[in-house]
């Protein structure tokens, strides 16, 4: 009778937690979770587990403006991973010393955002400087005004500025006149 008990409790017990490992919700796939605006994707660092959902996505070119000494924190070789995976690899480091924001960075990023056939990923660390990449890109290059270019990258958190809920007033960004 008290082995009959115990079969009982252990097996209600376990019937609990199988339901509670069933409802546990996955995490999106990554590239759930993108910006999209027409072709261009953009978003945080991927993992290697990714790259299968990128490629199944149909991402034809990744352009990675993280720095050299973030990607040396990875455990793996991104470069490698998509080449091998067919997927074209542009690596534009922005943000650190020797790679500062700069016109000619502008100019090679619009290269390759020119020469892509198809959906392109833009990533950095977090996407911040890859959405700051497209934001320029779309003012030099598609005659976007700063305002327009800002607030097309709005859904990656990084426009409307904190400023702006803190003075509880729009800001609006433009070019200064010059002298």
């Amino acid at each position: 009778m008290k082995n009959s008990i115990l079969l009982l409790a252990l097996l209600f017990i376990s019937s609990i937690q199988a339901q509670q490992i069933a409802t546990k919700k996955l995490p999106p796939k990554y590239t759930q979770t993108l910006f999209q605006h027409e072709n261009i994707f953009i978003g945080a660092q991927p993992d290697y587990i990714d790259f299968a959902d990128i490629k199944e996505f149909g991402i034809t070119k990744v352009i990675n403006n993280r720095t050299l000494g973030e990607m040396k924190e990875l455990n793996f070789y991104e470069d490698y991973l998509l080449k091998k995976a067919g997927i074209e690899y542009v690596f534009i480091p922005i943000g650190d010393e020797g790679n500062e924001y700069s016109p000619e960075k502008l100019k090679e990023f619009a290269q390759a955002i020119d020469s892509a056939d198809g959906k392109v990923l833009l990533h950095c660390r977090s996407g911040h400087r890859a959405s700051q990449m497209w934001a320029a890109y779309l003012v030099q290059y598609q005659g976007k005004t700063p305002d327009e270019a800002l607030e097309m990258v709005s859904d990656m958190g990084w426009w409307p500025m904190p400023m702006e809920a803190l003075l509880n007033k729009k800001l609006s960004v433009q070019f200064a006149e010059e002298k």
